[in-house]
């Protein structure tokens, strides 16, 4: 796999099989205030302190000190914090992340909120800004109870959550990326969204078989863990149109169906999820439905024990998917690199029916399935290196540089200037890494900048 020199993405070069892309080492500023960074978690799925994860070398030591408040009980899924007293439970990725920064970075002061229920306006804007780590609008939308619009107004309306409000639904409504996807020449499967106040049982199946589709499945944009997901033939919605009846009126609420023509070949090969950060590779796991393996359990790999042609097409069709997203939004203006996302690639060999498409089903056709905000399951258990430190330096590196980015927002304008005047000469020391004799000569640069900017 291609992964950058650590430290230094403009230099893309080889690392051993299983290793991993460095972001620069943590830097604490220690002669300066601390700032406030909000992590709302919320995972009960990608737990840390379990044996497969130490067993590969995982290193949980820095959990030791944790207040057990933020450790969540297997059987209810609750954090303790909220459980009986003696309730045993443990740390997922989240929490782990987060409690990483907090011990490594003393220049950020780390605020771990668990969702939904520590989730206030006032705490949320008490921060410089928050990361949706472990907890956002799709957990509210999967709740769906009374407090679920109380919540999201808060998360719509307190202005700094990272990723942006405006990315959270890009996101969540599907058609957006996927749209955008289409554009772009990125491959998908055949697709109809059906649109709330748009739709009826009769109109989708009338489209679907003007498509020329003999199965289908459905699902829904504001969803996620596969609620409502469901695979139909044409012929037998014929006979009894039932089903579909009751789930449109079961889901009305729901903005938009994903319909898409079903893909057989989703079910026997592996699903392959890439991991980037800033718009760079990280690494992938693939996964195989249980329906299709020999116990009828799910299997997941990762790193080399992914077929080659299925790592290196899921890249290909990520990265091209991936610049299709937006950059991260800095609260009171600019942008820095989007954090985690995750790219989920199918692979079709057989037969598809849609009227307009030309895949060959002699061969293997790989497909984006769908994109998954940083919100999103890490799998930390199934990998072959400890992840939680590498996503402690890149998400403490992106609240530096966003936190930068808000403190210039704020300059006075000649300072602003400044700032500006002083930027041009570090980014070419940095294109000249590895230089020394360039790089004093960079360096002398950037003193006589900063000496005739302290006079004026």
């Amino acid at each position: 796999a291609v992964h950058g020199d650590p430290g230094s993405s403009e230099h893309p070069t080889f690392l051993p099989s299983g290793s991993q892309r460095q972001p620069p080492p943590h830097r604490p500023r220690v002669a300066t205030m601390p700032f406030k960074v909000g992590f709302i978690v919320g995972k009960d799925t990608d737990v840390v302190e379990d044996p497969k994860f130490t067993d590969m070398g995982g290193d949980v030591s820095f959990l030791a000190d944790m207040p057990d408040d933020w450790r969540v009980d297997p059987v209810s899924h609750e954090y303790l914090k909220d459980c009986e007293p003696g309730t045993k439970g443990y740390v997922h990725c989240d929490v782990a992340i987060a409690w990483w920064i907090k011990k490594n970075c003393p220049d950020i002061e780390v605020d771990i909120i668990c969702g939904p229920g520590d989730i206030t306006l006032k705490r949320l804007q008490s921060n410089d800004f928050n990361f949706t780590l472990g907890f956002n609008a799709v957990n509210l939308m999967v709740a769906n109870n009374q407090e679920t619009p109380k919540i999201m107004k808060m998360l719509a309306t307190c202005g700094n959550l990272a990723p942006d409000w405006g990315f959270e639904q890009y996101i969540l409504q599907k058609s957006n990326y996927m749209k955008d996807c289409m554009a772009n020449g990125v491959p998908m499967a055949p697709t109809i969204f059906s649109l709330k106040g748009k739709r009826s049982p009769e109109g989708l199946l009338d489209e679907i078989k003007a498509r020329g589709w003999k199965t289908f499945v459905m699902k829904q944009s504001e969803s996620g863990f596969s609620l409502g997901f469901c695979k139909l033939k044409v012929e037998e919605c014929e006979k009894d149109s039932s089903f579909l009846t009751t789930y449109f009126k079961d889901y009305k609420h729901i903005s938009e169906f994903v319909v898409q023509e079903a893909v057989d070949g989703f079910t026997r090969n592996w699903e392959t999820r890439c991991f980037w950060y800033n718009g760079e590779f990280l690494y992938a796991i693939a996964n195989m439905a249980a329906v299709s393996t020999e116990d009828g359990a799910e299997r997941i790999i990762t790193g080399d024990d992914i077929p080659a042609e299925f790592l290196e097409n899921a890249k290909r069709i990520g990265k091209e998917a991936i610049k299709c997203l937006p950059s991260l939004q800095v609260p009171g203006g600019g942008a820095v690199p989007m954090v985690l996302a995750r790219t989920d690639i199918g692979c079709s060999d057989s037969q598809l029916y849609d009227k307009d498409l030309n895949w060959d089903p002699t061969k293997k056709t790989f497909f984006l399935n769908e994109i998954e905000p940083s919100s999103t399951t890490y799998f930390v258990r199934h990998l072959k290196f400890d992840c939680i430190p590498t996503y402690g330096r890149l998400y403490a590196e992106t609240a530096r540089k966003m936190k930068a980015r808000m403190d210039l927002n704020v300059a006075p304008p000649m300072k602003r200037a400044a700032a500006k005047r002083v930027a041009k000469p570090v980014r070419a020391m940095k294109a000249v890494n590895g230089k020394k004799g360039k790089a004093k000569a960079k360096a002398a640069t950037v003193m006589k900048v900063m000496k005739a900017t302290k006079r004026r």
